[in-house]
């Protein structure tokens, strides 16, 4: 009998946070310029976000004429970061509409309007019938709840560049993270180095490369 693949499950419970709270999430990439108690503790707590948004535009540099995708844009950071750096037919996608509504009026507000396109769409639903150059996933595995569907068709979307985090299970924020987002009734997922590697060997995946970045591993394949 042929095994089926697995199916995919929806977290309505993300989508409505996000939904709710995207701009609480945005704040943390404000804290670097701004002053008082919260801005610290984005700071410290959630360094992570810095971190890993650092590294990848390090190993990127100069993206003039690359094509790019963002699945789980939020407020379109990575997106923004990469049209300064020379990128076009940059494309961001993210199930929660109060994250899109935000990303487009952070774009006009940079005057990117016409650089970027967003769009409200579930990545399990999404077929652009072509690839892109660069990829990103930054913070979207933590509310997968079937997380092989989804790597295996960003590895089918991707022809230079993915760049994948996962949150740690071994870190001292995970229980704490883990009960704040329980009580939004948001349900969120946490990943050994094993786990990933289990996850790209089902996925046929063997070049690739894995940092630890804070509380996150960082997913590399480089085309």
């Amino acid at each position: 009998m042929t095994s089926q693949p697995p199916r995919d499950r929806k977290n309505p419970g993300a989508i409505d946070y996000f939904h709710r709270r995207i701009a609480d999430f945005d704040n943390i990439y404000r804290a670097q310029q701004a002053n008082g108690l919260r801005a610290w503790l984005d700071r410290t707590l959630r360094a992570s976000v810095h971190e890993r948004f650092r590294l990848a535009f390090n190993l990127l540099g100069d993206m003039s004429g690359r094509s790019v995708l963002d699945i789980g844009c939020g407020t379109g950071r990575y997106m923004f970061e990469s049209v300064r750096r020379g990128a076009v037919d940059v494309i961001g996608l993210d199930a929660a509409s109060g994250a899109v509504d935000a990303a487009r009026t952070m774009a006009r507000d940079l005057g990117m309007e016409k650089r970027v396109e967003f769009l409200q769409a579930d990545f399990a639903d999404y077929e652009p019938g072509r690839k892109f150059n660069v990829v990103f996933a930054i913070g979207y595995f933590d509310y997968i709840l079937t997380p092989r569907p989804h790597l295996e068709k960003m590895l089918g979307l991707c022809d230079r560049f993915l760049y994948v985090s996962f949150p740690k299970i071994w870190h001292p924020m995970t229980p704490i993270r883990k009960i704040r987002l329980a009580l939004n009734k948001c349900p969120v997922r946490f990943y050994s180095k094993g786990k990933i590697r289990r996850l790209l060997a089902g996925s046929g995946c063997a070049d690739y490369e894995l940092r630890k970045v804070s509380r996150d591993f960082i997913l590399i394949v480089r085309r």
